[in-house]
């Protein structure tokens, strides 16, 4: 982001979570209904940032250094342990949402998904020009390391903040706890993993998608309608989990705007880097 965007961004999210401080619970009991279309979000909301992920593996393969046999079979083989995970978990993770929407379907659809994901990933990694390597290198150098901080610090807090989703309570106005209160219950538990929205995390992991302009030429001059798409994308994805009862409207606001820092802080680090060498 640009100074001015972020100052903007950041400004306009603290300003959210100030007013959903006092809120929450008013708003999620008026909007908590389920509808369909949250369904489908609710199924797909995260399916971008897992295939940006997976196309970060490829990028490592295909340009991997071949200079030392042993150090490229190595890279091969970690960079594929890595894709064959993250298909896995995508493909998972899609097919527990379609199960929890659709009613049990069979696992077969877990390959599948994944599958599906890696075809699109391995195509989005050739339209890189090998010219572009280095830049290639430090985008997935970004996204893994974006993907693996955010599923640590997002279930590490899910784990310690034990906020209760609001569909699963039966007394919204005893069990309602404010997002800044942490009520440890012993450990991970998805009833009392509200605080901060994982798919608004994974959502604005969509952010990956303004790194790509410099790597695929058809991407060129298209950075403002990139950024315009990810701000919606995150503001969408967010809203339909207030819509599923799955989390307040404060926790979504944490969660884009923590994940939103933790790809700043990895872009900045990554390319200024690159800059002083």
């Amino acid at each position: 982001m640009a100074k001015k965007e972020r100052r903007i961004v950041f400004s306009v999210g603290l300003l959210c979570l100030l007013i959903f401080t006092f809120t929450d619970l008013q708003i999620s009991m008026a909007v908590a209904t389920k509808p369909g279309w949250a369904r489908v979000l609710e199924v797909i909301g995260e399916i971008p940032f897992t295939i940006l992920s997976i196309t970060a593996c490829a990028l490592l393969i295909r340009f991997r250094s071949k200079k030392n046999i042993t150090v490229s079979l190595l890279s091969a083989l970690g960079a594929g342990f890595l894709l064959f995970f993250l298909s896995y978990m995508g493909g998972f993770m899609t097919w527990n949402y379609l199960s929890d929407n659709l009613g049990e379907i069979s696992k077969s659809w877990i390959p599948v998904i994944g599958i599906l994901m890696v075809a699109a990933a391995i195509w989005l990694a050739m339209q890189v020009p090998k010219a572009c390597k280095s830049q290639a290198l430090r985008f997935a150098a970004v996204a893994l390391l974006y993907f693996i901080l955010v599923l640590i610090i997002m279930n590490s807090l899910k784990a310690t903040w034990g906020r209760m989703r609001f569909r699963e309570m039966t007394d919204p106005i005893a069990e309602f706890t404010r997002w800044y209160q942490i009520v440890p219950r012993g450990g991970f538990d998805n009833v009392y993993a509200s605080f901060p929205s994982g798919h608004s995390m994974n959502s604005a992991g969509v952010i990956l998608l303004t790194l790509l302009p410099p790597i695929i030429p058809a991407l060129k001059d298209k950075e403002k309608a990139l950024h315009i798409f990810v701000y919606i994308w995150c503001a969408v994805v967010g809203i339909s989990r207030v819509f599923m009862g799955a989390h307040f409207a404060s926790d979504v606001t944490v969660g884009i705007l923590l994940s939103l820092t933790i790809f700043e802080v990895l872009r900045t680090l990554i390319f200024r880097k690159k800059q002083e060498v």
